[in-house]
């Protein structure tokens, strides 16, 4: 030992730093702090990550809770039916366990509310089926008009087809009706009740001589009109025909009729009110079924008549027709005017 301590010192200084330096930086052999920190971040990392999935496990749980009605609703039962079960037990018990006089009175109670609501109901029963069988007879009538109405759908690229002709018929007895009356002040109910009647009957009578020319050129014998006098018979193209030409026509080609009905216009506003009045007869009495003119009152309802000041019907006093009853078949189309 002596021995090395003195060939230790007897080293040289320059040779003794550099071991020393040699001893201080070769780590290559001591382990390092880092690599001893490892396992325990490894196992950290594990623990958070187990942590993270149950997090995300209970987030997917609670929202399909939310988001499920059925689940939520199930949640909601169970709980219930945990919270009100002691209470319901106590209720039973106490029930079960009351005075034969309560007893007796609370099931003659509940036998006096059940015999208080089956006659209720009988009843509410019994006024509903009134109230079925009255909407039942009211839609059945609706029904009926509608199909009655509707036998033929309207062609409304048509300007002569019923509607159109019938608002034609409402501005006559309205507009042109009173424009003749401020234009002829002496002009009366009764003059002009004649003088209308009178032009419709010649338009039935000139409708009725051209189909029969028609039928005479086409070989038609009057019992072979009225055999094939339907909607799919020849009447009804031929009276579509004439129909479409009367509309095309000027008012001047109704003046013949007008002539006819005997009638000579004294203003102008005269001669363009018995031109309309034609034209739009024409139209009407050429319809698929034809719309008529009845001038008879009698049997005709009040609902089919309307006063021409709108009074009301039970102070009317000898009521004689201005406009008459428009009828196709049986069916009122347009009511008639009256004047008292």
């Amino acid at each position: 030992m002596e021995v090395s301590k003195e060939l230790h010192m007897d080293a040289d200084p320059g040779e003794r730093t550099a071991e020393v330096s040699r001893q201080t930086h070769d780590t290559s052999s001591q382990p390092s702090t880092y690599e001893n920190r490892i396992p325990a971040l490894e196992s950290s990392y594990c623990e958070m990550n187990q942590r993270l999935l149950w997090l995300e496990e209970q987030a997917a749980k609670k929202k399909a809770w939310y988001n499920s009605v059925e689940t939520r609703l199930e949640s909601l039962e169970s709980y219930h039916r945990q919270f009100t079960a002691p209470v319901n037990y106590n209720i039973q018990k106490i029930s079960s366990d009351s005075h034969p006089y309560q007893q007796g009175h609370r099931n003659y109670q509940e036998a006096f509310s059940v015999e208080v609501t089956q006659k209720d109901l009988v009843k509410e029963n019994e006024k509903l089926k009134k109230e079925v069988t009255e909407l039942e007879k009211r839609n059945k009538e609706l029904l009926s008009k509608a199909m009655g109405r509707h036998k033929q759908s309207e062609n409304m690229n048509d300007d002569s087809r019923l509607s159109a002709v019938l608002g034609m018929y409402n501005m006559l007895k309205l507009q042109d009706w009173e424009k003749l009356r401020q234009n002829m002040t002496n002009l009366t109910n009764k003059d002009g009740s004649i003088m209308i009647k009178k032009l419709f009957v010649a338009c039935e009578t000139h409708i009725q001589d051209t189909i029969a020319k028609v039928n005479e050129v086409l070989g038609i014998t009057p019992l072979d009109d009225a055999t094939i006098d339907s909607d799919q018979g020849v009447m009804h193209y031929i009276r579509n025909i004439l129909r479409h030409s009367h509309y095309k026509n000027q008012l001047e080609f109704y003046s013949k009729i007008v002539t006819h009905a005997g009638i000579v216009p004294r203003t102008e506003i005269e001669k363009v009110f018995t031109l309309k009045c034609c034209q739009v007869y024409c139209l009407l009495f050429l319809q698929n079924p034809p719309v008529k003119a009845e001038w008879k009152t009698e049997g005709s309802t009040v609902k089919h008549l309307e006063h021409l000041n709108w009074k009301e019907a039970k102070n009317w006093k000898s009521p004689a027709l201005l406009w008459p009853i428009m009828k196709r078949g049986e069916e009122v189309v347009v009511k008639g005017v009256v004047w008292d």
